[in-house]
């Protein structure tokens, strides 16, 4: 069955300790980004937060706290950064949630019997810049976005704005733009749910 453009690009990520009866247990393990890439394409689901495998994803969403230097040498092995110095320059700047959660669902929005807590966009650059335009026009503020190509899907689109509260644009990086299926011309918009900006997104 063909999806609609709503159900497929518009995806909400909320995040659970107890099990999210409304929604069926995905048993496979993956990447952060990849269960968004498979919420885009079908019915939604949820993870035990432990099935997350990618080590980056798992410091971003709190699932656990590795030794920075250990994952700073993993940065390096993805040439995402050119040493370990660098690598750690990163981490240490980086969002993590400050709180572990047992159990993520994915979904394209709207599913029934889940509220989100990040929803995110997929759309080319002139629906990111009239969504932005217009929340700009409307609130006074910019959308600030730590864009690093690294730990996008997880880092940027989901630990920052759970934990700074604010919209971001993300270009995606080396794992969410073939996990998520991104085209050449797709981008990232994520918000809080609730917030003037994902307002607009669903609107």
């Amino acid at each position: 069955m063909k999806m609609n453009h709503t159900q497929s690009n518009l995806i909400g990520i909320s995040f659970h300790q107890a099990v999210p009866t409304a929604v069926r247990q995905l048993t496979t393990k993956d990447m952060h980004c990849h269960f968004i890439g498979r919420a885009r394409q079908g019915e939604p689901f949820y993870i035990p937060a432990e099935n997350i495998n990618c080590p980056l994803a798992r410091f971003h969403l709190g699932i656990e706290k590795p030794d920075l230097k250990s994952l700073s040498r993993i940065l390096v092995g993805w040439t995402d950064a050119v040493d370990e110095t660098t690598g750690l320059k990163f981490l240490k700047s980086a969002y993590r949630m400050n709180r572990f959660f047992k159990y993520i669902a994915y979904f394209s929005y709207p599913a029934i019997g889940l509220k989100p807590d990040v929803i995110i966009k997929i759309c080319n650059p002139q629906e990111i810049q009239e969504i932005v335009q217009r929340y700009s026009s409307l609130t006074g503020e910019r959308v600030d976005s730590p864009i690093s190509g690294i730990g996008a899907a997880c880092g940027e689109c989901t630990s920052y704005v759970l934990m700074t509260g604010l919209p971001t644009v993300s270009a995606g990086c080396n794992g969410s733009r073939p996990g998520i299926n991104l085209r050449d011309n797709e981008l990232l918009l994520a918000a809080p749910f609730g917030s003037k900006m994902s307002q607009l997104m669903i609107g």
